[in-house]
Protein backbone atom coordinates (compact mmCIF):
# COMPACT_ATOMS: atom_id res chain seq x y z
CA UNK A 1 0.00 0.00 0.00
CA UNK A 2 2.88 2.04 0.55
CA UNK A 3 3.87 1.94 -2.88
CA UNK A 4 0.49 2.71 -4.55
CA UNK A 5 1.14 6.63 -3.75
CA UNK A 6 4.49 6.76 -5.88
CA UNK A 7 2.49 4.11 -8.67
CA UNK A 8 -0.02 6.56 -9.28
CA UNK A 9 2.11 9.66 -9.18
CA UNK A 10 4.26 8.53 -11.94
CA UNK A 11 1.43 7.00 -14.08
CA UNK A 12 -0.39 10.73 -13.86
CA UNK A 13 3.05 12.58 -14.80
CA UNK A 14 3.41 10.19 -17.94
CA UNK A 15 -0.28 10.46 -19.62
CA UNK A 16 -0.49 12.83 -22.17
CA UNK A 17 -4.15 13.41 -23.76
CA UNK A 18 -5.07 12.48 -27.28
CA UNK A 19 -6.36 15.87 -29.34
CA UNK A 20 -10.18 15.34 -30.48
CA UNK A 21 -9.60 16.80 -33.90
CA UNK A 22 -5.91 15.09 -34.79
CA UNK A 23 -4.96 18.73 -35.42
CA UNK A 24 -7.57 19.71 -38.02
CA UNK A 25 -7.53 22.84 -36.62
CA UNK A 26 -4.13 23.50 -36.56
CA UNK A 27 -4.33 22.53 -40.83
CA UNK A 28 -7.31 24.32 -41.49
CA UNK A 29 -5.37 27.59 -40.44
CA UNK A 30 -2.59 27.05 -42.20
CA UNK A 31 -4.24 26.49 -45.01
CA UNK A 32 -6.52 29.44 -44.10
CA UNK A 33 -3.53 31.95 -44.38
CA UNK A 34 -2.69 31.76 -47.56
CA UNK A 35 -5.87 30.27 -49.29
CA UNK A 36 -8.78 31.43 -47.45
CA UNK A 37 -11.17 30.00 -50.45
CA UNK A 38 -9.49 26.23 -50.04
CA UNK A 39 -9.76 26.33 -46.07
CA UNK A 40 -13.56 27.28 -46.35
CA UNK A 41 -14.31 24.17 -48.29
CA UNK A 42 -15.40 20.80 -46.66
CA UNK A 43 -13.53 17.59 -46.73
CA UNK A 44 -14.14 14.20 -46.70
CA UNK A 45 -12.32 14.15 -43.28
CA UNK A 46 -14.25 12.82 -40.21
CA UNK A 47 -17.80 13.30 -42.68
CA UNK A 48 -20.48 10.40 -43.40
CA UNK A 49 -20.06 8.80 -46.46
CA UNK A 50 -24.07 9.78 -46.79
CA UNK A 51 -22.81 13.20 -46.34
CA UNK A 52 -20.45 13.30 -49.23
CA UNK A 53 -22.56 11.89 -51.54
CA UNK A 54 -25.29 14.45 -51.22
CA UNK A 55 -22.91 17.12 -51.21
CA UNK A 56 -21.00 15.72 -54.73
CA UNK A 57 -24.23 15.54 -56.16
CA UNK A 58 -25.78 19.09 -55.57
CA UNK A 59 -21.97 20.14 -57.00
CA UNK A 60 -21.97 17.67 -60.17
CA UNK A 61 -25.70 18.62 -60.80
CA UNK A 62 -24.22 22.33 -62.33
CA UNK A 63 -22.05 22.72 -64.94
CA UNK A 64 -18.77 21.92 -63.46
CA UNK A 65 -16.41 24.97 -63.03
CA UNK A 66 -12.95 25.18 -61.47
CA UNK A 67 -14.26 26.04 -58.00
CA UNK A 68 -17.13 22.98 -57.90
CA UNK A 69 -14.14 20.77 -59.37
CA UNK A 70 -12.00 21.08 -56.40
CA UNK A 71 -15.37 20.87 -53.70
CA UNK A 72 -15.77 17.41 -55.40
CA UNK A 73 -11.91 16.60 -55.03
CA UNK A 74 -11.49 17.34 -51.61
CA UNK A 75 -14.81 15.43 -50.59
CA UNK A 76 -13.94 11.83 -52.80
CA UNK A 77 -10.79 12.04 -53.62
CA UNK A 78 -8.54 9.34 -51.30
CA UNK A 79 -6.01 11.32 -50.88
CA UNK A 80 -7.49 13.31 -48.18
CA UNK A 81 -8.75 10.57 -46.72
CA UNK A 82 -5.04 9.24 -46.23
CA UNK A 83 -3.77 12.71 -44.74
CA UNK A 84 -6.28 12.35 -42.06
CA UNK A 85 -5.45 8.64 -41.62
CA UNK A 86 -1.34 10.41 -41.44
CA UNK A 87 -2.57 13.15 -39.00
CA UNK A 88 -3.78 10.16 -36.86
CA UNK A 89 -0.62 8.27 -37.00
CA UNK A 90 1.76 11.76 -36.10
CA UNK A 91 -0.58 12.57 -33.51
CA UNK A 92 0.18 8.44 -32.12
CA UNK A 93 3.51 9.47 -32.30
CA UNK A 94 3.73 12.43 -30.67
CA UNK A 95 1.70 10.83 -27.60
CA UNK A 96 4.52 8.07 -27.40
CA UNK A 97 7.13 10.23 -27.25
CA UNK A 98 5.62 12.90 -24.72
CA UNK A 99 4.57 10.28 -21.97
CA UNK A 100 6.85 8.32 -19.50
CA UNK A 101 8.20 5.17 -20.27
CA UNK A 102 6.19 2.97 -18.08
CA UNK A 103 7.85 2.17 -14.56
CA UNK A 104 8.59 -1.64 -13.89
CA UNK A 105 7.03 -3.75 -11.29
CA UNK A 106 9.01 -7.08 -10.52
CA UNK A 107 8.65 -9.58 -7.94
CA UNK A 108 10.95 -13.05 -6.78
CA UNK A 109 9.72 -16.22 -5.19
CA UNK A 110 12.39 -18.30 -3.65
CA UNK A 111 12.13 -21.47 -1.51
CA UNK A 112 14.58 -22.71 1.76
CA UNK A 113 16.01 -26.22 1.62
CA UNK A 114 15.53 -25.77 5.45
CA UNK A 115 12.24 -27.66 6.27
CA UNK A 116 9.65 -25.50 8.14
CA UNK A 117 10.98 -22.20 6.68
CA UNK A 118 8.59 -19.76 4.36
CA UNK A 119 8.80 -18.52 0.90
CA UNK A 120 11.00 -15.86 0.30
CA UNK A 121 9.27 -12.98 -0.93
CA UNK A 122 10.87 -10.29 -3.23
CA UNK A 123 9.42 -7.45 -4.75
CA UNK A 124 10.29 -4.28 -6.22
CA UNK A 125 9.35 -1.10 -8.16
CA UNK A 126 11.59 0.90 -10.81
CA UNK A 127 11.04 3.93 -13.25
CA UNK A 128 13.71 5.09 -15.71
CA UNK A 129 15.21 8.72 -13.92
CA UNK A 130 17.21 9.72 -16.84
CA UNK A 131 13.53 9.42 -18.87
CA UNK A 132 12.12 10.99 -16.10
CA UNK A 133 14.64 13.93 -16.64
CA UNK A 134 14.14 14.85 -19.72
CA UNK A 135 10.41 14.34 -20.85
CA UNK A 136 9.84 18.02 -21.16
CA UNK A 137 12.72 18.34 -23.72
CA UNK A 138 11.43 15.07 -25.61
CA UNK A 139 7.98 16.55 -25.76
CA UNK A 140 8.79 20.04 -27.33
CA UNK A 141 11.02 18.15 -29.41
CA UNK A 142 7.88 15.81 -30.40
CA UNK A 143 5.34 18.70 -30.35
CA UNK A 144 7.55 20.66 -32.95
CA UNK A 145 7.61 17.83 -35.12
CA UNK A 146 4.14 17.31 -34.91
CA UNK A 147 3.93 20.83 -36.25
CA UNK A 148 6.13 20.11 -39.02
CA UNK A 149 4.08 17.06 -40.12
CA UNK A 150 0.87 19.27 -39.96
CA UNK A 151 2.06 21.28 -42.32
CA UNK A 152 3.07 18.85 -44.82
CA UNK A 153 -0.30 17.47 -44.82
CA UNK A 154 -1.52 21.73 -45.31
CA UNK A 155 0.70 21.26 -48.11
CA UNK A 156 -0.66 17.57 -49.47
CA UNK A 157 -4.10 19.85 -49.73
CA UNK A 158 -2.72 22.85 -51.26
CA UNK A 159 -1.10 20.00 -54.22
CA UNK A 160 -4.49 18.44 -54.92
CA UNK A 161 -6.02 21.58 -54.83
CA UNK A 162 -3.93 22.63 -57.88
CA UNK A 163 -3.77 19.50 -59.61
CA UNK A 164 -7.62 19.44 -59.84
CA UNK A 165 -7.05 23.53 -61.08
CA UNK A 166 -4.35 22.15 -63.55
CA UNK A 167 -6.24 19.68 -65.09
CA UNK A 168 -9.46 21.71 -65.31
CA UNK A 169 -7.82 23.97 -67.50
CA UNK A 170 -6.42 21.36 -69.71
CA UNK A 171 -9.89 19.75 -69.96
CA UNK A 172 -11.56 22.91 -70.83
CA UNK A 173 -8.76 24.03 -73.46
CA UNK A 174 -8.51 20.33 -74.71
CA UNK A 175 -12.62 19.89 -75.36
CA UNK A 176 -12.87 23.44 -76.68
CA UNK A 177 -9.77 22.91 -79.64
CA UNK A 178 -11.34 19.39 -80.13
CA UNK A 179 -14.31 21.10 -81.40
CA UNK A 180 -12.50 23.99 -83.24
CA UNK A 181 -10.67 21.32 -85.41
CA UNK A 182 -13.99 19.29 -85.72
CA UNK A 183 -15.01 22.84 -87.70
CA UNK A 184 -11.41 22.78 -89.41
CA UNK A 185 -11.29 19.16 -90.49
CA UNK A 186 -15.71 20.07 -91.96
CA UNK A 187 -14.16 23.17 -93.54
CA UNK A 188 -11.56 21.08 -95.41
CA UNK A 189 -14.02 18.23 -96.34
CA UNK A 190 -15.80 20.75 -97.83
CA UNK A 191 -12.93 22.04 -99.44
CA UNK A 192 -12.10 18.60 -100.74
CA UNK A 193 -15.47 18.04 -101.87
CA UNK A 194 -15.42 20.87 -104.04
CA UNK A 195 -12.27 20.56 -105.37
CA UNK A 196 -13.78 17.00 -106.83
CA UNK A 197 -16.12 18.70 -108.56
CA UNK A 198 -14.21 21.10 -110.00
CA UNK A 199 -11.76 18.60 -111.03
CA UNK A 200 -14.60 16.24 -112.44
CA UNK A 201 -15.69 19.38 -114.72
CA UNK A 202 -12.02 19.81 -116.32
CA UNK A 203 -11.62 23.33 -113.82
CA UNK A 204 -8.55 22.22 -111.86
CA UNK A 205 -5.85 19.66 -112.40
CA UNK A 206 -5.49 16.05 -110.35
CA UNK A 207 -2.21 17.95 -108.58
CA UNK A 208 -4.42 20.44 -106.72
CA UNK A 209 -7.18 17.75 -106.30
CA UNK A 210 -4.57 15.90 -104.54
CA UNK A 211 -3.66 19.28 -102.09
CA UNK A 212 -7.01 19.36 -100.86
CA UNK A 213 -8.08 15.79 -100.24
CA UNK A 214 -4.48 15.71 -98.30
CA UNK A 215 -5.45 18.78 -96.75
CA UNK A 216 -9.10 17.40 -95.77
CA UNK A 217 -7.29 14.07 -94.69
CA UNK A 218 -4.97 15.43 -92.34
CA UNK A 219 -7.60 17.92 -90.73
CA UNK A 220 -9.90 14.67 -90.20
CA UNK A 221 -6.67 13.13 -88.36
CA UNK A 222 -5.58 16.46 -86.23
CA UNK A 223 -9.69 16.21 -85.20
CA UNK A 224 -9.24 12.52 -84.02
CA UNK A 225 -6.36 13.28 -82.24
CA UNK A 226 -7.73 16.58 -80.43
CA UNK A 227 -10.94 14.63 -79.15
CA UNK A 228 -8.56 11.78 -78.17
CA UNK A 229 -6.49 14.10 -75.96
CA UNK A 230 -9.50 15.95 -74.69
CA UNK A 231 -11.20 12.49 -73.65
CA UNK A 232 -7.36 11.76 -71.70
CA UNK A 233 -7.95 15.14 -70.12
CA UNK A 234 -11.36 14.76 -69.05
CA UNK A 235 -10.82 11.06 -67.46
CA UNK A 236 -7.79 12.63 -65.30
CA UNK A 237 -9.27 15.39 -64.10
CA UNK A 238 -12.11 13.24 -63.39
CA UNK A 239 -9.83 10.84 -61.62
CA UNK A 240 -8.58 13.88 -59.22
CA UNK A 241 -11.96 14.17 -58.59
CA UNK A 242 -12.18 10.66 -57.46
CA UNK A 243 -15.21 9.80 -59.33
CA UNK A 244 -16.21 6.51 -60.84
CA UNK A 245 -16.10 6.52 -64.58
CA UNK A 246 -19.88 6.14 -65.09
CA UNK A 247 -20.57 9.15 -63.11
CA UNK A 248 -21.98 11.78 -65.47
CA UNK A 249 -21.09 15.52 -65.12
CA UNK A 250 -20.54 18.33 -67.63
CA UNK A 251 -18.38 21.15 -68.16
CA UNK A 252 -18.55 24.56 -67.75
CA UNK A 253 -16.58 24.79 -70.88
CA UNK A 254 -15.57 28.40 -70.68
CA UNK A 255 -12.01 30.13 -69.66
CA UNK A 256 -11.81 33.46 -67.75
CA UNK A 257 -9.90 36.41 -69.71
CA UNK A 258 -6.36 36.70 -68.54
CA UNK A 259 -6.34 39.04 -65.43
CA UNK A 260 -5.58 42.47 -66.68
CA UNK A 261 -3.19 43.36 -63.22
CA UNK A 262 -0.37 40.71 -61.87
CA UNK A 263 1.93 41.42 -59.31
CA UNK A 264 5.30 41.66 -59.78
CA UNK A 265 7.75 38.70 -59.74
CA UNK A 266 9.46 40.09 -57.21
CA UNK A 267 6.18 40.34 -54.92
CA UNK A 268 5.57 37.05 -55.32
CA UNK A 269 9.11 36.00 -54.80
CA UNK A 270 9.06 37.20 -51.20
CA UNK A 271 5.28 35.95 -50.64
CA UNK A 272 6.62 32.16 -51.60
CA UNK A 273 9.77 32.76 -49.23
CA UNK A 274 7.45 33.42 -46.51
CA UNK A 275 4.51 30.98 -47.09
CA UNK A 276 5.75 27.83 -49.02
CA UNK A 277 4.80 25.39 -47.08
CA UNK A 278 7.21 23.23 -47.64
CA UNK A 279 9.94 25.52 -46.84
CA UNK A 280 8.20 26.74 -43.93
CA UNK A 281 8.45 22.64 -42.77
CA UNK A 282 12.10 22.63 -43.91
CA UNK A 283 12.75 25.61 -41.14
CA UNK A 284 10.68 24.14 -38.69
CA UNK A 285 13.20 20.97 -39.28
CA UNK A 286 16.28 23.29 -38.26
CA UNK A 287 14.72 24.30 -35.25
CA UNK A 288 14.44 20.85 -34.15
CA UNK A 289 17.62 19.57 -35.06
CA UNK A 290 19.06 22.76 -32.79
CA UNK A 291 17.21 21.07 -30.00
CA UNK A 292 18.05 17.48 -30.95
CA UNK A 293 21.67 18.41 -30.61
CA UNK A 294 21.84 19.97 -27.45
CA UNK A 295 19.87 17.20 -26.02
CA UNK A 296 22.44 14.49 -27.32
CA UNK A 297 25.37 16.26 -25.98
CA UNK A 298 23.40 16.72 -22.87
CA UNK A 299 22.61 13.13 -22.84
CA UNK A 300 25.90 12.12 -23.88
CA UNK A 301 27.46 12.25 -20.36
CA UNK A 302 24.56 11.32 -18.37
CA UNK A 303 24.46 7.85 -17.35
CA UNK A 304 21.65 5.52 -17.16
CA UNK A 305 19.95 5.62 -14.16
CA UNK A 306 16.96 3.81 -12.97
CA UNK A 307 15.58 4.43 -9.40
CA UNK A 308 12.87 2.68 -7.38
CA UNK A 309 11.37 0.49 -4.07
CA UNK A 310 12.18 -2.89 -3.68
CA UNK A 311 10.60 -4.90 -0.59
CA UNK A 312 11.38 -8.07 1.04
CA UNK A 313 10.16 -10.56 3.30
CA UNK A 314 12.58 -13.54 4.90
CA UNK A 315 12.46 -16.73 5.61
CA UNK A 316 11.30 -15.61 9.21
CA UNK A 317 8.67 -13.81 7.69
CA UNK A 318 10.02 -10.87 8.16
CA UNK A 319 10.14 -7.39 6.23
CA UNK A 320 12.15 -4.95 4.78
CA UNK A 321 11.14 -2.18 2.13
CA UNK A 322 14.05 0.26 0.83
CA UNK A 323 15.00 2.42 -2.19
CA UNK A 324 16.93 1.04 -4.88
CA UNK A 325 19.41 2.54 -7.46
CA UNK A 326 20.38 1.12 -10.37
CA UNK A 327 22.76 3.24 -13.06
CA UNK A 328 25.19 2.28 -16.23
CA UNK A 329 29.12 1.81 -15.28
CA UNK A 330 30.73 3.84 -18.74
CA UNK A 331 33.51 0.91 -18.84
CA UNK A 332 34.01 1.30 -22.31
CA UNK A 333 32.93 5.11 -22.47
CA UNK A 334 30.22 6.89 -24.08
CA UNK A 335 29.35 6.58 -27.72
CA UNK A 336 29.27 9.71 -29.45
CA UNK A 337 26.78 8.36 -32.26
CA UNK A 338 24.19 10.34 -31.15
CA UNK A 339 25.82 13.45 -31.21
CA UNK A 340 27.44 12.90 -34.60
CA UNK A 341 23.78 12.10 -35.92
CA UNK A 342 22.39 15.41 -34.66
CA UNK A 343 25.12 17.02 -36.37
CA UNK A 344 24.79 15.78 -39.54
CA UNK A 345 20.99 16.11 -39.37
CA UNK A 346 21.24 19.74 -38.87
CA UNK A 347 23.79 20.38 -41.32
CA UNK A 348 21.44 18.60 -44.09
CA UNK A 349 18.67 20.23 -42.84
CA UNK A 350 20.21 23.94 -43.54
CA UNK A 351 21.48 22.59 -46.78
CA UNK A 352 17.89 21.43 -47.73
CA UNK A 353 16.60 25.14 -46.52
CA UNK A 354 19.03 27.28 -48.81
CA UNK A 355 18.52 24.97 -51.48
CA UNK A 356 14.90 25.02 -51.33
CA UNK A 357 14.72 29.02 -51.12
CA UNK A 358 16.38 28.85 -54.08
CA UNK A 359 14.69 26.58 -56.04
CA UNK A 360 11.20 28.94 -54.97
CA UNK A 361 12.73 32.17 -55.72
CA UNK A 362 13.59 30.37 -59.36
CA UNK A 363 10.73 28.29 -59.45
CA UNK A 364 8.69 31.27 -59.24
CA UNK A 365 10.77 33.60 -61.64
CA UNK A 366 10.09 30.84 -64.30
CA UNK A 367 6.50 30.30 -64.12
CA UNK A 368 5.97 34.21 -64.18
CA UNK A 369 7.96 34.26 -67.36
CA UNK A 370 5.67 31.78 -68.32
CA UNK A 371 2.33 33.40 -67.58
CA UNK A 372 3.67 36.61 -69.05
CA UNK A 373 4.33 35.21 -72.00
CA UNK A 374 0.92 32.97 -72.48
CA UNK A 375 -0.61 36.40 -71.45
CA UNK A 376 0.76 38.80 -74.24
CA UNK A 377 0.29 35.48 -76.71
CA UNK A 378 -3.24 35.44 -75.90
CA UNK A 379 -3.92 39.49 -76.01
CA UNK A 380 -1.97 39.25 -79.69
CA UNK A 381 -4.35 36.40 -80.67
CA UNK A 382 -7.37 38.82 -79.27
CA UNK A 383 -6.39 42.39 -80.64
CA UNK A 384 -3.91 41.48 -83.55
CA UNK A 385 -4.04 37.80 -85.80
CA UNK A 386 -7.91 37.31 -85.15
CA UNK A 387 -9.15 41.04 -86.36
CA UNK A 388 -7.10 40.84 -89.08
CA UNK A 389 -8.22 37.10 -90.40
CA UNK A 390 -11.53 37.87 -89.75
CA UNK A 391 -10.68 41.08 -92.23
CA UNK A 392 -8.96 38.75 -94.92
CA UNK A 393 -12.04 36.55 -94.90
CA UNK A 394 -14.43 39.42 -95.37
CA UNK A 395 -12.77 40.91 -97.83
CA UNK A 396 -11.86 37.93 -100.22
CA UNK A 397 -15.81 37.22 -99.52
CA UNK A 398 -16.02 40.46 -101.56
CA UNK A 399 -13.47 40.16 -104.16
CA UNK A 400 -15.23 36.25 -104.25
CA UNK A 401 -18.41 37.92 -105.28
CA UNK A 402 -17.20 39.71 -107.92
CA UNK A 403 -15.37 36.26 -109.56
CA UNK A 404 -12.06 37.99 -109.02
CA UNK A 405 -10.81 35.47 -106.57
CA UNK A 406 -12.39 31.50 -106.73
CA UNK A 407 -14.19 29.48 -104.29
CA UNK A 408 -10.54 27.92 -103.03
CA UNK A 409 -9.22 30.82 -101.82
CA UNK A 410 -12.01 32.08 -99.95
CA UNK A 411 -12.34 28.24 -98.57
CA UNK A 412 -8.34 29.04 -97.33
CA UNK A 413 -8.56 32.55 -95.71
CA UNK A 414 -11.70 30.73 -93.82
CA UNK A 415 -9.60 27.64 -92.62
CA UNK A 416 -7.29 30.06 -91.49
CA UNK A 417 -9.17 32.34 -89.42
CA UNK A 418 -10.25 28.95 -87.91
CA UNK A 419 -6.77 27.82 -87.24
CA UNK A 420 -6.00 31.68 -85.51
CA UNK A 421 -9.05 30.88 -83.38
CA UNK A 422 -7.95 27.42 -82.51
CA UNK A 423 -4.49 29.09 -81.66
CA UNK A 424 -6.45 31.36 -79.31
CA UNK A 425 -7.77 28.64 -77.13
CA UNK A 426 -4.49 27.18 -77.22
CA UNK A 427 -2.96 30.19 -75.58
CA UNK A 428 -6.06 30.77 -73.42
CA UNK A 429 -5.91 27.18 -71.69
CA UNK A 430 -1.65 28.08 -71.72
CA UNK A 431 -1.67 30.48 -69.80
CA UNK A 432 -4.46 29.25 -67.27
CA UNK A 433 -2.18 26.24 -66.39
CA UNK A 434 1.04 28.17 -66.55
CA UNK A 435 -1.10 30.74 -63.96
CA UNK A 436 -1.94 27.27 -61.68
CA UNK A 437 2.20 26.99 -61.66
CA UNK A 438 2.79 30.13 -60.46
CA UNK A 439 0.33 30.18 -57.96
CA UNK A 440 1.79 26.32 -56.93
CA UNK A 441 5.19 27.98 -57.11
CA UNK A 442 4.35 31.11 -54.66
CA UNK A 443 2.46 28.28 -52.25
CA UNK A 444 -1.05 29.82 -52.17
CA UNK A 445 -3.60 31.83 -53.74
CA UNK A 446 -1.91 34.58 -55.82
CA UNK A 447 -3.00 38.42 -55.01
CA UNK A 448 -4.37 39.05 -57.85
CA UNK A 449 -7.10 36.13 -57.28
CA UNK A 450 -9.90 38.57 -56.86
CA UNK A 451 -9.57 40.50 -60.09
CA UNK A 452 -10.61 37.91 -62.03
CA UNK A 453 -13.08 38.60 -64.68
CA UNK A 454 -15.76 37.64 -67.09
CA UNK A 455 -15.52 34.44 -68.76
CA UNK A 456 -13.52 34.84 -72.60
CA UNK A 457 -16.09 32.80 -74.67
CA UNK A 458 -18.83 30.82 -75.21
CA UNK A 459 -18.18 27.06 -76.18
CA UNK A 460 -18.26 26.31 -79.69
CA UNK A 461 -21.62 25.81 -81.01
CA UNK A 462 -21.80 23.91 -84.15
CA UNK A 463 -24.70 24.76 -86.52
CA UNK A 464 -27.13 22.02 -87.11
CA UNK A 465 -29.49 24.13 -89.93
CA UNK A 466 -28.82 24.36 -93.12
CA UNK A 467 -28.68 28.14 -94.75
CA UNK A 468 -31.12 29.68 -96.73
CA UNK A 469 -29.26 30.01 -100.16
CA UNK A 470 -29.33 33.40 -101.71
CA UNK A 471 -27.55 34.22 -105.31
CA UNK A 472 -26.20 31.86 -107.52
CA UNK A 473 -28.94 30.25 -107.94
CA UNK A 474 -29.32 26.33 -108.45
CA UNK A 475 -25.82 26.10 -106.86
CA UNK A 476 -26.57 23.75 -104.25
CA UNK A 477 -24.81 24.43 -101.00
CA UNK A 478 -24.55 21.74 -97.85
CA UNK A 479 -24.10 23.57 -94.38
CA UNK A 480 -20.70 23.53 -92.34
CA UNK A 481 -20.15 23.67 -88.65
CA UNK A 482 -20.07 27.12 -87.33
CA UNK A 483 -19.53 28.27 -83.90
CA UNK A 484 -19.86 31.59 -81.72
CA UNK A 485 -16.62 33.28 -79.80
CA UNK A 486 -18.28 35.44 -77.73
CA UNK A 487 -16.58 38.00 -74.94
CA UNK A 488 -13.43 38.75 -77.75
CA UNK A 489 -12.62 42.50 -77.15
CA UNK A 490 -11.53 44.17 -80.44
CA UNK A 491 -12.63 47.21 -79.00
CA UNK A 492 -9.19 48.25 -79.32
CA UNK A 493 -8.46 47.75 -83.27
CA UNK A 494 -8.96 50.44 -86.16
CA UNK A 495 -10.90 48.08 -88.46
CA UNK A 496 -12.75 45.12 -86.89
CA UNK A 497 -14.49 42.52 -88.23
CA UNK A 498 -17.24 40.61 -85.75
CA UNK A 499 -16.70 36.96 -84.86
CA UNK A 500 -20.19 36.38 -85.90
CA UNK A 501 -20.09 37.56 -89.38
CA UNK A 502 -23.53 37.70 -91.26
CA UNK A 503 -24.54 35.29 -93.81
CA UNK A 504 -22.34 35.56 -96.77
CA UNK A 505 -24.29 36.52 -99.70
CA UNK A 506 -23.40 35.04 -103.30
CA UNK A 507 -22.33 31.62 -101.73
CA UNK A 508 -24.30 31.62 -98.60
CA UNK A 509 -21.54 31.50 -96.16
CA UNK A 510 -23.84 31.74 -92.93
CA UNK A 511 -22.53 32.49 -89.45
CA UNK A 512 -18.38 32.70 -89.38
CA UNK A 513 -18.19 31.20 -92.91
CA UNK A 514 -19.99 28.21 -93.19
CA UNK A 515 -18.26 26.24 -95.77
CA UNK A 516 -20.19 24.70 -98.66
CA UNK A 517 -19.15 22.90 -101.84
CA UNK A 518 -20.71 23.86 -105.08
CA UNK A 519 -22.49 21.76 -107.98
CA UNK A 520 -20.64 22.85 -111.09
CA UNK A 521 -20.41 19.72 -112.89
CA UNK A 522 -20.70 19.90 -116.26
CA UNK A 523 -19.39 23.20 -116.59
CA UNK A 524 -16.00 24.09 -118.61
CA UNK A 525 -15.48 27.40 -116.80
CA UNK A 526 -16.11 29.96 -114.42
CA UNK A 527 -18.87 31.57 -114.64
CA UNK A 528 -20.17 35.29 -114.05
CA UNK A 529 -21.84 35.95 -110.75
CA UNK A 530 -25.81 35.76 -110.98
CA UNK A 531 -27.04 39.04 -111.36
CA UNK A 532 -28.74 38.88 -107.99
CA UNK A 533 -25.82 38.88 -106.13
CA UNK A 534 -25.40 41.41 -103.93
CA UNK A 535 -23.29 44.33 -104.39
CA UNK A 536 -19.88 45.24 -102.58
CA UNK A 537 -20.26 46.79 -99.41
CA UNK A 538 -19.04 50.62 -100.15
CA UNK A 539 -17.03 50.63 -96.37
CA UNK A 540 -15.36 47.35 -93.95
CA UNK A 541 -17.45 47.46 -90.72
CA UNK A 542 -15.59 49.48 -88.10
CA UNK A 543 -17.85 48.74 -84.92
CA UNK A 544 -18.24 45.28 -83.14
CA UNK A 545 -20.76 43.99 -81.07
CA UNK A 546 -18.11 42.10 -78.70
CA UNK A 547 -17.18 45.83 -77.74
CA UNK A 548 -16.71 46.52 -74.07
CA UNK A 549 -16.55 42.71 -73.16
Amino acid sequence: MRLLPVGIVLVLAGCASLPADRGLANVNELVKARDPGLAARPTSMRAKDEDLTQQVDTLLAQPLTVERAVGVALLRNPRVRLEYARLGLNQADWVEVSRLSNPVLSFAAMNSNVSGDATQLGYGLAQNFTDLLFIRSRSRLAKAELTRLQAETALSLQGLAADVNEAYFEAVGSAQIAQMRMVIAKAARASADLAKRFHDAGNINALELAREQAAAEQAELDQEAAQAEAESARVSLNTLMGLPSNKPWHLDARLPMPVADESSAQELIDLGLRQRLDLVAERMRVERSNDVLGLARTLRWVPFLEVGIAGERDFDRSRSLGPTVAFELPLFGKSGSGVLRAEALQEQSKANVALLEGEVANGISKAYARMVSARTRVLRHQRGLIPQREAIVARTQELQNYMIVGQFELLLAKKEEYSAYEGYLATLRDYWTSRVDLARAVGGALPSDTRIGELSISPVVLSEAAPTNTGHAGHSMPAMGGMTMEGMDHSQHGTSVPLNQPAMTGHDMSSMGEMSGMDHSGMTGMEPADSTAAPVPETAPTTSPHQGH
